[in-house]
């Protein structure tokens, strides 16, 4: 029962037109076998009783009535053969015979039959079915052969009274059934021929018409396989979107992956610093209250950024629902750790800040920001950072410098791609710059890297208020 249900859900859309072509095209041409063969017999049918009923007409008009005797039972009639008994051809009508009969079937006339042909027998009218001028037509068995005969009875007005004389036309069907035999065999034949060429056609179109989706489904493997990338043939109308739309899954797909894949890296990044915190915090015996808040508080952050890490590998769009974020906080926070970090630098940090400065931003995505940045003046400066964060009409520009060697001319369009670092024998990933990079992407700010006038690098970025 399974198996058969299956079966005839037909998931293979190929099986589907096929079971759904031919089962057409097979009730079509069945439905014209019938209709042309019925077609043909009636209208054979027709002609055979028009041509009996001319026939009739022929020997009422050739068969003149001589009364010899008005009160005798018999009547006789001219002995004449049966008229016009031949067709166009000079062909001899043999399957026709001809009588005429009296009201009571007495036979005063009737055709001399050829050689070895038998006459059919005459088949009387019953009293009560009698009426002048009335044609019936009446098919029988007889001499093992299908005879079809047309009665025609004629009064004939004598003095008062009325002389009916019937007048018979018989046929043998056997020639019409051979013809209409043989015209079924040949429109059968043409059909089941027709319906062939029909079915070859239609497996041609519809190999045709399939060939891009298996242009598809080849595609669809080599991308698998890795032999391409996206799908690239041109496909018709009816497939373009479908196409479209793969395309779109691959590369979604694919920068989910690279996503994944930069968000460990990011996050990796991103717990150096409060990892460096903990490894370069001392324990100081008349103070355990302060060494063991810095490791809380190293260890809420290190959490923090797990969660936040995590937030941005399934999304890369910043939440509709953000809220302002007040910045001078977080500022403070991260020059709080970089001095923890880079205590050994002993390094001054210039801050300017407007007051209450905010920006619609994610804490998280901000302190990775600011975070990173920093960590990287911390790492390349001499002694010296300055920060400043402001607004101008409708932008909110960070501003940072520092008093490092700076980096080379050639190397400052490329520090912000991930893996890329100015000097290699500089501990680090060359993650921190391609990270600031990428958020700054997703709020549509503008970050730009340039010589400062200290000598270090000069950062600077804007976000639209």
């Amino acid at each position: 029962m399974k198996k058969l249900s299956s079966y005839l859900k037909m998931t293979s859309i190929n099986s589907r037109i096929i079971v759904g072509a031919t089962s057409i095209v097979t009730s079509f041409m069945l439905l014209i076998g019938i209709t042309l063969t019925n077609t043909f017999y009636h209208t054979a049918y027709s002609a055979l009783e028009d041509r009996l009923t001319g026939q009739v007409y022929l020997l009422m008009a050739d068969r003149e009535f001589i009364p010899t005797n008005r009160y005798s039972n018999t009547q006789i009639l001219t002995k004449k053969p049966l008229p016009n008994s031949k067709d166009i051809n000079s062909n001899i009508y043999l399957q026709l015979s001809g009588y005429i009969t009296q009201a009571d079937g007495t036979i005063l006339w009737q055709s001399t039959p050829a050689i070895g042909q038998r006459l059919a027998p005459v088949i009387p009218l019953s009293k009560g079915k009698i009426e002048h001028g009335k044609k019936v037509f009446q098919q029988y068995e007889a001499n093992g052969k299908t005879y079809i005969s047309l009665s025609i009875a004629i009064f004939w007005d004598l003095a008062s009274e009325k002389f009916p004389l019937i007048y018979h036309i018989s046929n043998d069907l056997s020639q019409l059934n051979k013809k209409v035999a043989n015209y079924q065999y040949s429109l059968w034949t043409n059909l089941i021929i027709m319906s062939l060429m029909l079915f070859i056609t239609l497996f041609l179109i519809l190999r045709w018409g399939l060939k891009p989706l298996r242009e598809v489904e080849q595609e669809i493997k080599s991308v698998e396989q890795g032999e391409q990338e996206l799908l690239k043939n041109t496909y018709p109308d009816e497939l373009i979107p479908l196409t479209h739309n793969i395309n779109q899954l691959i590369e979604y797909e694919r920068q989910q992956q690279l996503r994944y894949r930069n968000a460990l890296g990011d996050l990796a990044h991103s717990l150096k610093t409060p990892l460096a915190i903990i490894r370069g915090q001392a324990y100081n015996p008349e103070q355990p209250d302060n060494y063991i808040n810095s490791i809380n508080d190293a260890v809420a952050r290190i959490n923090s950024i797990i969660e936040y890490q995590l937030q941005r590998a399934a999304s890369n769009t910043p939440s509709p629902h953000i809220q302002y974020l007040q910045l001078t906080r977080i500022v403070h926070i991260l020059i709080d750790s970089m001095k923890k970090i880079y205590r050994d630098k002993n390094i001054h940090f210039e801050l300017y800040l407007e007051p209450d400065i905010q920006l619609k931003i994610d804490e998280g995505d901000f302190m990775e920001i600011l975070g990173n940045i920093l960590d990287n003046a911390c790492k390349w400066c001499n002694d010296r950072i300055n920060l400043s964060i402001k607004t101008s009409e409708d932008t909110l520009l960070i501003h940072i410098t520092d008093n490092g060697p700076g980096i080379a001319r050639n190397m400052i369009d490329q520090i912000s791609q991930r893996g890329v670092r100015a000097d290699e024998l500089t501990p680090g990933h060359g993650v921190g710059m391609a990270i600031v990079q990428d958020i700054v992407d997703v709020y549509e700010g503008v970050i730009k890297f340039s010589d400062a006038e200290t000598g270090g690098l000069e950062i600077t970025i804007n976000f639209a208020l």
